[in-house]
């Protein structure tokens, strides 16, 4: 289950995300500081692609080497800080874990991914079924909840073609 990681409301440190970064036993470099504070502006996952151009407009003015890229974000999903999810077209997208993000709705024509909403229900689901493949002798590490269908943008543009 993915756990809530909120950064400190005071900036002690200069960074509020460098608390949280350090408690996990991570450097809070800069590159690893920047990536959380783009991925905290988005509403949405960000694939690679989309952190670079994130990157690229911060107000640092600082480029990041793509491998270096790879590297944080493998280092801050091992950490919790961060999940990541497989579209259907195989691109990794990255967002901050959050309390109540345990999957993503991937539209099956434009291909956005949104956060699931919050449902109360839903944790106790997934211990439900968590506990049913322990009884079972396997043991997840991460579950996470693909949906797929077709988001409202897509449904309505074929009856705004027709028009």
């Amino acid at each position: 289950m993915i756990q809530a990681v909120h950064p400190p409301s005071t900036e002690a440190t200069g960074n509020r995300w460098a608390e949280v970064v350090r408690a996990k036993g991570l450097r809070a470099t800069r590159d690893v500081l920047r990536v959380l504070d783009v991925l905290e502006s988005s509403s949405v996952p960000l694939s690679h692609e989309g952190l670079m151009r994130g990157l690229l407009a911060d107000a640092s003015g600082r480029d990041i080497d793509r491998v270096t890229l790879y590297r944080v974000l493998d280092r801050l999903v091992q950490a919790g800080l961060v999940v990541r999810t497989q579209d259907s077209e195989r691109t990794f997208h990255f967002a901050l874990a959050q309390s109540g993000s345990t999957g993503f709705f991937e539209c099956e024509q434009c291909h956005a991914l949104t956060t699931l909403p919050e449902d109360p229900q839903l944790p106790a689901l997934l211990e439900q079924l968590n506990a049913r493949l322990h009884q079972q002798g396997l043991n997840s590490t991460d579950i996470t909840l693909s949906v797929h269908g077709v988001c409202a943008d897509c449904e309505e543009a074929p009856a705004a073609d027709k028009r």
